[in-house]
């Protein structure tokens, strides 16, 4: 067997194992360099009518900021860790040191990965990217969540979606790092907590795509083939809101 042959062959595998690594291992340190933009780049998930932004606009996220009501409180780091998103991170905005409230680059990751991914993609531009978006879905939402995108119950560090909610949330009354503006239950007199399953049903807002319909499909063989790319949180295959299927059929429509 030639040298040159096992070189070739070793180059062959590393790159396949890259490839199919979950994205956590393989691009912590990338995603690093992304600087956070901000929801206004996230035109699409924003625009008018769009199931997801509609859904975000309704939760207590998309006004957590306002709950920071003195000075002091808005220039607090143990405030801004949980009200504010990019809070010591990189900022497009060189002028800005955090964005208010707790906008889609708080779950997700900041926002300049995605930009350039879909923008610069192989060097061809967005068209290319939507190209692919079209033939090879699975491949699109690699190539995106190595760039930086993260959906809780899939390739977040903390592993399911309570897990990454938990960051900044409590399940117990006595939780030593819970708020201390919390407020009290009405019907139980006690401090507030945390209830995911109510919070999930509430603010979920998944909407039906395409990739969906091919999950579904996915055989065991090649889910283990795509790990770190596909839901491992049980609770990401609960039912969608019947309001998120609605949306779908109206954008089938349009």
């Amino acid at each position: 067997m030639s040298r040159g042959f096992i070189v070739l062959t070793t180059v062959v595998l590393a790159g396949a194992l890259l490839f199919f690594q979950p994205t956590s291992q393989v691009c912590a340190q990338a995603k690093k360099k992304w600087k956070y933009t901000g929801n206004e780049g996230c035109k699409c998930h924003l625009s008018p009518g769009c199931f997801e932004g509609e859904e975000y606009k309704k939760i207590k996220h998309s006004e957590a900021f306002k709950r920071l009501q003195t000075p002091e409180e808005q220039k607090d780091p143990n405030c801004l860790k949980c009200h504010a998103t990019g809070y010591g991170e990189k900022m497009k905005n060189p002028k800005l040191t955090f964005l208010e409230d707790v906008a889609c680059e708080a779950c997700h990751g900041a926002g300049e990965g995605y930009a350039e991914v879909k923008n610069n993609y192989e060097g061809k531009g967005k068209e290319a990217f939507n190209e692919l978006l079209k033939k090879d879905q699975m491949t699109a939402r690699k190539v995106q969540y190595d760039a930086g995108l993260i959906v809780a119950g899939i390739n977040n560090a903390e592993g399911t979606v309570k897990a990454q909610c938990l960051n900044c949330h409590w399940e117990k009354e006595d939780a030593k790092d819970k708020c201390p503006k919390v407020g009290v239950d009405e019907k139980t007199g006690k401090p507030k907590v945390f209830v995911f399953d109510e919070a999930f049903k509430k603010d979920d807002h998944r909407d039906q795509d395409e990739i969906d319909d091919i999950l579904a499909k996915m055989s065991a063989g090649d889910k283990a083939k795509w790990k770190g790319y596909v839901e491992k949180d049980p609770i990401l295959n609960s039912p969608l809101k019947p309001e998120a299927k609605e949306a779908k059929k109206k954008a089938k429509k349009g």
